[in-house]
């Protein structure tokens, strides 16, 4: 999506990958920066045990198991935000239609419903903080930045409220005039879009817009054949023989990478953006294969000239979007997302001075006085070199991993010892003398060593707080009255600070 705005500015970059490059640089900035890039936050309604922990002894984060987390977290966080996917305010939601227009036409017979929402608007209350926001879907293979005004914003006043009597879901409403659906190609029977909010992304984007018009060409449809096992099956082989859509949204990525979009003329881009459109139709085809048996081919002067585009290796940032190694890409060039490789820092994880506090591993621990025998120690290290990798900041309940759990117990306690005695003596073992590898420890006895940290320390109550400025969730003490996240305090702090003197002058 990010490489279909070719018309950007320096600048502009900067400011659309600060959020990610400042949560790449201070991921070791203080202990809630550590807690935040490890998943502990409000929005984490099922942690792993090892989540739990931290939340409850954060001295646990003073450990090597822990820089070496934060390593592999920084890294793919690395790799995914020079592969292009940046942290922008936005969020995924259902897109659906005018109901009012649906049932004024159902209903009132009217030929052409007015419904509440003109051309051009959406109602969108889930981001009624952006009075503007750019409607996104995937796949994004031409240009389809579909920018819109949010009617739920409070500059529309009593409009929005009137309206939000009859779209009450947190979905996303377009209007029954709009173009919308031909340019975004959704259909509106559980179609999500990305509506994204950032004012300088969709200031970016609506002006790579001008003059783009909705791509649209008749597709075939599948001649009438009767169902047999013969049919299915020509159908089955089409699909795995001549589906390959791969291939064509590639091509497409080459030609937006490509040096015409960072030196070229205005003549010159036009004629690529012409190339594009053709490969999208064709990719559309493709798609459709599988029904349609149908799948026409270039004319040899057009094939000729997307090919120019096309004879190329990969653009250089598929060596972090799709794991490419060097001599299979392109040098990088001055593309946007090309750029991103030095707008996106590969800073070194160090918490030496956060001051985080000296672990005690006994407060893990159930019964203090157990020590680890041989047998347990060396089957840990087995078990641990076998599974690490598919177990690491896992919780046993997701991916289908119950039996892995169940299954490394069960080795463990047939040597006679419960899990409660094994939980205990493998924190002797991996904390008393520190040890890195502790990925097996918290997957599969993380949840005894919760209970035995819930046992043994003070944990005071918590509450969940949505912020009534910003919307975002933040923890505090049970009895406290807050109703703003800190941001939002400091602002309306600084604001009432601000309208007292201008009082007293």
């Amino acid at each position: 999506m990010l490489q279909t705005l070719t018309d950007i500015t320096d600048e502009e970059i900067e400011q659309l990958t600060s959020v990610s490059a400042n949560r790449i640089r201070n991921i070791c900035n203080s202990e809630e920066t550590i807690k935040d890039i490890l998943g502990i936050t409000p929005y984490n309604l099922h942690p792993t045990p090892f989540q739990e922990a931290v939340k409850i002894y954060p001295a646990l984060l003073n450990d090597s198991y822990v820089t070496d987390v934060l390593r592999e977290i920084k890294d793919s966080l690395l790799k995914k935000y020079r592969s292009g996917k940046l942290e922008i305010g936005g969020k995924y939601t259902f897109v659906l239609p005018d109901f009012y227009a649906a049932c004024e036409y159902w209903f009132g017979h009217i030929e052409n419903p007015a419904g509440l929402l003109q051309d051009g608007e959406v109602f969108c209350w889930l981001t009624r903080k952006a009075e503007k926001v750019d409607c996104l879907r995937s796949p994004h293979l031409y240009k389809e930045h579909a920018v819109r005004f949010n009617i739920a914003n409070q500059a529309y006043g009593q409009r929005s409220a009137e309206i939000r009597r009859w779209f009450t879901t947190n979905g996303i409403y377009t209007s029954t005039h709009d173009l919308i659906s031909k340019i975004l190609q959704f259909d509106v029977d559980g179609d999500k879009l990305l509506v994204v909010t950032d004012p300088v992304f969709v200031s970016i984007a609506e002006r790579n817009m001008n003059g783009i018009v909705p791509l649209y060409y008749n597709m075939m449809k599948a001649e009438s054949t009767t169902l047999n096992k013969e049919n299915i099956y020509k159908g089955l082989h089409a699909a795995f023989v001549g589906g390959n859509i791969g291939m064509y949204s590639n091509h497409i990525s080459k030609i937006w990478n490509h040096e015409v979009f960072v030196s070229g003329t205005l003549e010159e881009k036009q004629r690529a953006i012409d190339c594009v459109k053709r490969l999208c139709c064709q990719d559309n085809f493709v798609i459709d294969y599988a029904k349609t048996l149908y799948k026409p081919e270039f004319p040899k002067e057009i094939g000729k000239e997307i090919s120019y585009y096309t004879n190329r290796k990969l653009p250089s940032f598929f060596e972090y979007a799709k794991d490419k190694k060097p001599e299979q890409v392109e040098p990088r060039n001055q593309s946007f997302v090309n750029k991103l490789f030095t707008k996106i820092p590969n800073t070194r994880i160090n918490t030496r001075g956060l001051k985080l506090g000296t672990i005690n591993y006994k407060k893990m621990m159930g019964n203090v006085n157990i020590v680890c025998s041989k047998e347990v120690s060396q089957l840990y290290r087995e078990l641990n070199q076998q599974y690490r990798y598919m177990i690491n900041m896992k919780e046993e309940y997701e991916d289908n991993l119950h039996y892995v759990a169940c299954q490394i117990r069960m080795q463990f306690t047939d040597l006679g010892y419960s899990n409660e005695t094994i939980a205990d003596m493998l924190v002797y073992y991996l904390y008393k003398t520190p040890h890195r590898s502790k990925q097996m420890l918290w997957f599969a006895y993380g949840k005894y060593i919760v209970e035995n940290l819930k046992k043994n320390l003070e944990i005071p109550a918590t509450k969940i707080v949505e912020c009534v400025d910003c919307g975002e969730w933040f923890e505090v003490p049970a009895r406290s009255k807050s109703h703003r996240c800190a941001i939002c305090q400091y602002k309306k702090d600084k604001e009432s600070k601000r309208k007292y003197w201008g009082k007293s002058r």
